[in-house]
């Protein structure tokens, strides 16, 4: 964790005004039956780098439509979780945010996080949008998504360390400040996909496994029947050597896999709270590789506390 942070009880209105005060038009959303937060929300400035730090224990935090257009959103959020799971969804994408991962969010568009668990905490580096623009162009992608074991954000996360540990001098502020935009400009203009995933030097071999590994399930996990056994046995390998090269990801096949049926499920759950499909429940699950509606409703329940009929409500 980069941070530790010490939560108060605040009435939800309370923590609601605070959220708007440094983050802008959010709509923060407890539990049913709940009026009050257990959380904080800290502002603060290191080596000229704005960043909030916001624990809580809330069912979501939305901005919709209307509400950026009530708000100037001069501001691009890159998003790091610290503690718990959450749901980040943006340009109609939707990633599980685990402990190291983050995503890049813009606060002109539409976007929702739903958390999970009894208690998340994020730590949120506010971006001016005018530097973004003059840095990196009008054509800025949010929704930018890396993984706690990707390398881009592993240097991400030790700049704002050293930021966030040290008082250093003005000449030291401003090399950590320019590292910190150095490395949001490759995030940024990094080649889609797992490619940056080949650079892991410290095992060439897994790397190299890994990256396929990942192609396989990207295009495949929607198979109910895939096992990892037949994953491992179609790319030439022992599962042994197939669970290696995920742990330089720090997950595991299984893991991943589930991960990305889950992601896609909450992604049409979202879909048909919109209106855009009106698959029932069972087709949701059968669609994403589930084969058993009630293993599918357990390992939903599991990461998201709430049945799947009633996500996004």
């Amino acid at each position: 964790m980069l941070t530790v942070v010490h939560p108060g009880e605040l009435a939800v209105d309370q923590f609601q005004s605070r959220l708007q005060e440094v983050c802008g038009l959010f709509r923060a959303e407890p539990a049913k039956g709940r009026d009050r937060v257990s959380g904080c929300i800290v502002l603060e400035e290191r080596a000229g780098i704005e960043m909030a730090h916001i624990a809580k224990d809330l069912q979501k935090v939305r901005r919709s439509g209307e509400d950026c257009r009530r708000d100037d959103g001069e501001h691009f959020f890159l998003v790091i979780q610290e503690e718990g799971r959450a749901l980040m969804s943006q340009h109609d994408t939707a990633r599980m945010m685990t402990p190291g991962d983050m995503m890049l969010i813009d606060s002109a568009r539409p976007s929702e996080f739903t958390f999970f668990g009894n208690y998340g905490r994020q730590l949120s580096v506010h971006l001016s949008r005018a530097e973004m623009r003059a840095r990196f162009g009008e054509n800025i992608r949010s929704g930018l998504f890396l993984p706690r074991g990707d390398y881009t954000a592993l240097a991400i996360t030790s700049v704002l360390a050293k930021a966030l540990s040290l008082d250093s001098s003005p000449q030291q502020d401003g090399y950590l400040r320019e590292s910190m935009f150095g490395l949001l400009g490759v995030m940024l203009h990094e080649r889609e996909g797992r490619e940056r995933l080949m650079q892991i030097e410290a095992d060439m071999g897994g790397a190299h496994l890994l990256k396929q590994g990942i192609a396989y399930l990207d295009a495949q996990f929607d198979r109910c029947e895939l096992t990892i056994r037949e994953i491992a046995a179609d790319l030439r390998v022992s599962t042994r050597q197939l669970q290696r090269a995920f742990s330089l990801m720090g997950t595991s096949p299984t893991e991943y896999l589930t991960r990305k049926r889950l992601e896609r499920a909450c992604q049409l759950l979202l879909d048909r709270r919109r209106g855009r499909n009106d698959l029932l429940i069972s087709s949701i699950a059968y669609a994403c590789g589930f084969s058993d509606i009630s293993n599918f409703n357990r390992q939903f329940r599991r990461a998201f506390g709430c049945a799947p009929g009633r996500y996004g409500q």
